[in-house]
């Protein structure tokens, strides 16, 4: 598949970014030229030593400046699973780094806030196609069950993906896009990034994630297309209705949209979210327009259903190198027209003495709990004659764990409901919106 260049559909003075300080096209390519001239030159491709700079830019648009820059400069992009100090300082004890390109103080590396403040303009010269074979982004798994994996992405993959996402959901020149999820996570890469720069719109700068100031930005971009996830999604249903815009497109992925969640954005805003089904491994798989309805694979992807009901996915944005099909953690149901019910990860489902629990149903039953905002479940392995527990973390406030228990017991058996219980004021989520399972463990510590 022949790629076209990345903005190749904005015109010089196009915007390509929004916020406090707006960016155009030419602007933006100076810009990133003018950090490539900073970066040390990138060794030869056969060569696997050096040849990849860690990206930590929390400005979507500097991130995306120096996203291009590395590339010109031939260089792999090596996306952290977080910004934290400690997971930096792993990924670039590894051979293959070169350097950190960064806009936070005090980290090692290239800041790159002065280079781009003290840039001159530099002549408009539009980018050259990338090769659909190269290696130009390594991602990481959200590690939620264990540590993260690397996942590397070609051209063909990345900046095909983002071009099928514009033609599916007619994301054209000249939208506004603005995100609550940081770039560093393939969701937020792919619909917080490059849909913008394949597609001729602009994204907002910042990332925002709570309700009061997505307002504000969502109405002083005029944006039309929202890409969240399910914990910022329903936060958001705070606020009064009318409070927000009806935008033409609200994107959700990580997990599991509630379907009060999606209908109280539909009462209050006149919102119909779309659910994008995904993995770092896989790429988008699927998407659908309900949550109660059946997932609809991307042009060309195919999925069927394995040993165990396991989905098997099919796609051009996998791995060329991986097996295929590749073998996903969910289970999935066929169903006429290709397309599936989702019955959720294949290790969500534990066996507590005879009874089978459903850590999702478990969930989407604590979220249901009147006063309940936010809720995750764990299962916990504990040996013995019942082999298996799970724990609940909730948040809500007046609620206790005799509250919490007292509520699941009209609905669920009582070998279900959650042995331990703990009400905190946030769950400790990543930027993604995604849970770690050690970092829930921890709160029981």
């Amino acid at each position: 598949m022949a790629l076209p260049a990345l903005l190749h559909r904005h015109q010089a003075r196009d915007l390509v970014a929004t916020g406090s300080e707006p960016r155009t096209t030419e602007r933006f390519l100076s810009d990133a030229r003018a950090i490539a001239a900073h970066l040390p030159p990138a060794p030869a491709a056969s060569r696997g030593d050096r040849s990849e700079i860690i990206l930590v830019c929390h400005d979507r648009y500097l991130f995306a400046a120096a996203m291009i820059a590395a590339w010109e400069r031939g260089y792999v992009v090596a996306l952290p699973p977080n910004a934290q100090e400690q997971t930096v300082t792993a990924l670039r004890k590894s051979g293959s780094v070169a350097t950190v390109v960064h806009d936070v103080e005090g980290m090692f590396g290239i800041d790159v806030r002065p280079i781009v403040a003290a840039a001159p303009m530099l002549p408009y010269v539009p980018l050259a196609p990338l090769a659909t074979e190269r290696r130009i982004v390594v991602v990481y798994t959200s590690g939620t069950t264990g540590a993260p994996m690397a996942c590397p992405k070609t051209a063909g993959q990345l900046v095909g993906e983002a071009r099928l996402l514009a033609r599916t959901f007619a994301v054209d020149h000249g939208e506004r896009i603005c995100a609550t999820v940081p770039p560093h996570h393939i969701y937020g890469l792919l619909f917080g990034v490059l849909l913008p720069l394949v597609s001729g719109a602009s994204f907002a700068r910042e990332t925002v994630l709570h309700a009061e100031p997505l307002a504000a930005l969502i109405a002083r971009d005029a944006a039309r297309v929202l890409v969240s996830v399910p914990a910022h999604l329903r936060a958001l249903t705070v606020l009064e209705p009318g409070r927000l815009p009806t935008l033409s497109r609200v994107f959700s992925s990580g997990a599991p949209l509630p379907a009060d969640t999606a209908e109280g954005l539909r009462e209050r805003f006149g919102w119909r979210v779309t659910e994008v089904l995904g993995s770092s491994e896989t790429g988008g798989m699927a998407w659908r327009d309900r949550p109660d309805g059946a997932w609809t694979p991307f042009e060309g992807v195919s999925v069927r259903e394995g040993e165990g009901g396991r989905m098997l996915v099919e796609s051009p944005f996998l791995d060329p190198n991986a097996s295929r099909p590749f073998v996903s953690g969910d289970r999935v149901a066929l169903e006429p027209g290709g397309t599936f019910r989702h019955l959720g990860r294949a290790d969500g489902v534990l066996k507590i003495g005879s009874t089978r629990v459903s850590i999702a149903e478990l969930e989407a039953r604590l979220l249901a709990i009147p006063g309940v905002v936010d809720a995750a479940a764990l299962p916990v392995e504990v040996g013995g004659a019942r082999g298996w527990e799970s724990w609940a973390v909730v948040v809500g406030e007046g609620h206790t764990p005799q509250s919490i228990r007292a509520a699941l017991l009209p609905w669920l058996d009582a070998v279900v409901v959650p042995r331990r219980i703990r009400v905190v004021a946030a769950l400790p989520r990543e930027s993604n919106g995604k849970l770690r399972r050690d970092a829930l463990r921890a709160l029981f510590e």
